[in-house]
């Protein structure tokens, strides 16, 4: 059972949810500039020369079929490409970091990933990979080690502090943001990692959170959140 063109660019376009320049009509044609990439694809056989799938150009449909090699490299990156498609990034992270993963593909370079969302409901654990939850679990700690200040942390966007409403039982509580996707090469010293991903790496409370991520084709930078808190009276200190 294959996929012609026109479903393998509906498929595409779901996942990615194009924005800016990518998502915008071509002068003269039918096409947004992303689904012209994904055209490209079949006009210069871009996943064909890799082996990653058949294309039957005799067929009145033009099936696309994924071969073996394709299955494989798929089954190799599926930690990376759920990490992208569900954690909201922007769309340019998401474009320039699939970029990134197809040329470390090609280079036999392992990814590891890290999800902020594991760190949000405990519970997940039991449905996910344990070596992805530990090490996202780590690199939380890490993050919240690094900015907590006389035992408190607080919200980067509205300054909420879990200790200083709670008490002891809201001390050290924080989720953690990722502004940029997390990766972190196979053989990459892990304290170079860190450092590195720290970069990337913010505290918010739960509630600026979901707000941060709440509509996936345009998630909201830390600026916009304090500007939509204080348009509203609730002056950020």
């Amino acid at each position: 059972m294959g996929l012609p063109t026109s479903d393998l660019n509906k498929e595409c376009t779901g996942l990615f949810q194009p924005t800016g320049e990518d998502a915008e009509i071509l002068a003269g044609r039918n096409d947004t500039k992303f689904s012209q990439k994904v055209r490209n694809l079949v006009a210069h056989y871009t996943l064909e020369k890799r082996g990653y799938v058949t294309y039957d150009r005799s067929s009145r449909n033009n099936l696309h079929e994924i071969t073996q090699q394709g299955q494989q490299c798929l089954t190799e990156n599926l930690e990376v490409i759920e990490y992208l498609l569900s954690n909201n990034f922007a769309y340019d992270d998401i474009r320039s970091s699939f970029d990134n993963v197809s040329e470390l593909t090609e280079r036999k370079r392992k990814i590891l990933t890290y999800d902020e969302n594991l760190m949000i409901t405990e519970g997940i654990r039991k449905n996910r990979n344990v070596s992805l939850y530990e090490r996202s679990r780590q690199l939380r700690e890490i993050a919240i080690q690094h900015y907590m200040v006389n035992g408190h942390i607080k919200c980067f966007a509205c300054t909420f502090d879990f200790y200083d409403f709670y008490g002891e039982i809201g001390k050290s509580y924080i989720e953690i943001h990722h502004l940029k996707p997390v990766f972190q090469y196979e053989d990459e010293d892990i304290k170079v990692f860190w450092r590195r991903a720290l970069q990337n790496l913010i505290p918010a409370c739960s509630n600026c959170h979901r707000m941060i991520h709440r509509n996936r084709q345009n998630p909201l930078s830390v600026e916009q959140i304090k500007n939509y808190i204080n348009s509203n009276g609730r002056f950020v200190r």
